[in-house]
């Protein structure tokens, strides 16, 4: 019998070298970041407007909290925002990398959730 593909939740842009413009922490275990995206028109690229991607259910919270509280946003784009090789995701245990350029500093978030760009696009 064949296994089904596991479906996750799809990181719909590519997160290298863009650039986090906010982050909220709360309410509860959540963590919302702002992030523009590099897109790249040629050979000129340019940040687009800012996408919220919304970590709900984090597990480390802790963590998560003290590492943004260190700002490594406000010195560094993102180098990327991926799901981490090990442990591997599933659905409800979802584990994402997110590591900063210049600064060399990375954290993997735990969480049951994950939701990029606006549920509701006509607001």
């Amino acid at each position: 019998m064949r296994k089904r593909p596991i479906a996750l939740p799809l990181l719909v842009h590519d997160f290298s070298h863009a650039r986090v413009e906010a982050v909220a922490v709360g309410p509860r275990r959540e963590v919302t970041l702002s992030v523009s995206p590099l897109v790249w028109d040629g050979g000129a690229g340019r940040y687009a407007a800012p996408v919220p991607v919304r970590f709900g259910e984090i597990e480390n919270v802790s963590e998560v909290s003290a590492f943004f509280a260190g700002a490594p946003h406000a010195r560094s784009e993102l180098a990327w925002l991926r799901y981490a090789d090990h442990p591997r995701s599933r659905p409800g245990g979802l584990f994402l990398e997110l590591a900063f350029e210049r600064v060399d500093v990375r954290i993997v978030v735990r969480c049951s959730r994950l939701m990029v760009g606006d549920p509701d696009p006509a607001r």
